[in-house]
């Protein structure tokens, strides 16, 4: 199950789309599937999501490197 599906656990979702005398807080989102669709379609453009950074690559090296001397000595 992938977590982008929209009917997964509908318990767990807490989004207030109307108001108490019953209009829409937002026209732009009637239901929670619109909500759900808008997040997907704004997250891979955030900025933290485009920038590409050499943090990650580095640790990955290193770690690589580390595994070199580990291993089953020969008797």
């Amino acid at each position: 199950m992938y977590s982008r599906e929209w009917n997964r656990d509908l318990q767990l979702k807490r989004v207030q789309l109307k108001q108490e005398d019953g209009s829409l807080c937002l026209v732009q989102f009637p239901s929670c599937k619109s909500v759900m669709l808008y997040a997907a379609e704004i997250i891979p453009k955030l900025k933290r999501r485009t920038q590409k950074t050499g943090g990650g690559d580095q640790s990955l090296q290193q770690g690589e490197g580390s595994k070199k001397g580990k291993g089953k000595k020969k008797k």
